[in-house]
């Protein structure tokens, strides 16, 4: 599936008085009559419903149109030498530019149930939707964060030249058939314990057909990690013999993507397809050295040298939640119907709690709570599903986990049916597991017949 398909601005209405913006996820009523502009911002999936109301200190009332066209909606006004810009895009994101300095009150319409905030960052969601509040630039002051009532109010104080992003969802549907015939499969993973102690084999080789064949009964997605790609030593013709040597490999830092061995990489994309499995490989523009246009010239590079069915990126960025979109918006362009696969346990906010549905939704599968066993049942669906939120697939990251917690999480997410598990490989006791407890129960919500 085409994301970008699924997301698209509607239609932009503009009189005298009021500009109405409509997206699949959105609609912006901004009120250019008072003395004061401001924005009512609706929430359009699942329900049409007033999310929040958004109170500026300037005035709209020379606020035009200045380009429309599928993807965005530009909105300009200058008074008095204050630039204002307002953008709405497919994604249901409003971008808010101004030169001159702005109070922006938000005041809610809807009760939480759940909430997080950091560095004036705020999430705010229930079961249907919600909204995103995001101070990119310029935050001097912010007051009455409340969420217990459902006329809740935020007074943000921004100085000159501020960035603020507003963030409404979902911004499309979810994709339920997908969510029950595509099943994962993570094939190098040296983080689990039995690694870090020399419990398993070490180096971890590509998957060989036997092990294919086996992933195959449970899955139809192959990521491949990183140590399949070259890194320090193995660029060198080294070997790569302990956890330590891993480390210093940083395969997964790369700039070239250069296989180990290519002709293995071909025999298992071959093998992986031959069982109607698609392969996609670790890429990562948070660590890789490449980046930019320069990163994704290599996705581009490896997705048509070697036919791979997509990209695993581990990590965005962790501090700049613009470069993020742009990145994950350009690399949705760039795959098209391809797969995106995004760990983000945390995200461009670095934050477990907190994070950016209008960026996580360009990716097919969101993978998330990585070394966070123990986390509450409001966190596996609020921040693990992207259920309502992004829309993306919630997978949970359980390869550090213990046993008992597997067992206690197992039931949780065969009950919700909105968060998965993969199957890891090479294989621990904590798949031997999910073979015996957690995919034959799966198998009751899929359409699919393994």
């Amino acid at each position: 599936m085409n994301i970008l398909n699924e997301m698209e601005l509607k239609s932009v209405k503009e009189n005298k008085d009021t500009i109405i913006v409509i997206t699949t996820g959105a609609k912006y009523i901004i009120d250019k009559s008072g003395k004061k502009g401001k924005i009512s911002c609706y929430q359009q999936l699942n329900k049409e419903r007033l999310i929040a109301s958004l109170d500026f200190n300037c005035c709209f009332s020379n606020l035009t149109v200045e380009r429309k066209d599928e993807t965005t909606c530009i909105l300009f006004d200058l008074e008095e030498c204050n630039y204002l810009r307002l953008q709405i895009n497919s994604d249901s994101l409003l971008e808010i530019f101004s030169h001159g300095e702005l109070s922006l009150t938000f005041s809610g319409s809807f009760l939480p149930d759940y909430s997080a905030e950091k560095n004036g960052n705020i999430l705010l969601i229930d079961e249907t939707g919600g909204i995103g509040l995001y101070p990119y630039k310029g935050l001097r002051n912010i007051e009455s964060i409340d969420f217990t009532s459902k006329e809740w109010k935020i007074d943000y104080t921004l100085g000159r030249y501020s960035r603020f992003l507003v963030s409404v969802f979902p911004p499309r549907r979810f994709n339920h058939k997908q969510s029950l015939e595509e099943r994962v499969a993570h094939h190098g993973l040296p983080d689990a314990p039995e690694y870090r102690e020399g419990q398993s084999p070490l180096p971890m080789p590509l998957p060989s057909n036997d092990e294919i064949q086996e992933l195959a009964r449970y899955s139809n997605i192959l990521v491949l990690h990183h140590e399949f790609w070259q890194g320090k030593l193995t660029r060198k013709g080294k070997v790569v013999s302990t956890f330590e040597d891993i480390l210093i490999n940083a395969a997964h830092c790369c700039h070239e993507y250069i296989p180990v061995d290519e002709r293995e990489l071909i025999r298992v994309i071959k093998k992986a397809h031959s069982l109607k499995m698609k392969v996609i490989p670790y890429m990562s523009p948070f660590y890789s050295t490449a980046k930019g246009k320069d990163f994704l010239d290599k996705i581009k590079e490896k997705l048509e040298q070697y036919n791979f069915d997509g990209v695993y990126f581990d990590g965005v960025y962790f501090d700049d939640i613009l470069y993020s979109y742009s990145i994950i918006r350009e690399t949705r362009r760039l795959l098209k119907d391809k797969i995106l696969y995004y760990h983000c346990t945390l995200g461009s906010l670095y934050s477990r709690n907190i994070y950016c549905p209008f960026i996580d939704t360009y990716a097919d599968y969101i993978l998330r709570a990585e070394s966070g066993a123990g986390f509450t049942d409001k966190h596996l669906r609020y921040v693990i599903s992207g259920y309502n939120i992004s829309n993306s697939i919630g997978y949970i990251c359980y390869s550090t986990y213990p046993l008992d917690f597997i067992k206690k999480l197992i039931p949780k997410a065969l009950a919700s049916n909105k968060v998965w598990l993969y199957l890891g490989s090479p294989e621990t006791e904590r798949e031997k597991l999910l073979k015996k407890d957690y995919f034959p129960k799966l198998r009751r919500y899929s359409r699919k017949v393994w």
